[in-house]
């Protein structure tokens, strides 16, 4: 997210993006245009993925918890 300035942190640890297909550019490639931003109903996911959310949350609380918060 460090194209729009977001903290990782500041995100929720599962959520998905979707998007639609946009206006062909100028030199006829596809372009794409945000749909809409998930925070819930999104497990579709791969195997490996509950062990990756399971370690960012426990970071993110362990971050916290040094912090105070």
């Amino acid at each position: 997210m460090k194209t729009l300035a977001i903290d990782d942190a500041s995100l929720p640890v599962i959520w998905d993006a979707d998007f639609l297909y946009g206006p062909r550019d100028a030199d006829g490639a596809d372009t794409y245009v945000l749909c809409e931003i998930n925070a819930s109903s999104c497990f579709a996911i791969p195997d490996e993925a509950p062990a990756a959310i399971a370690r960012t949350v426990r970071d993110r609380i362990a971050r916290s918890a040094e912090s105070g918060g």
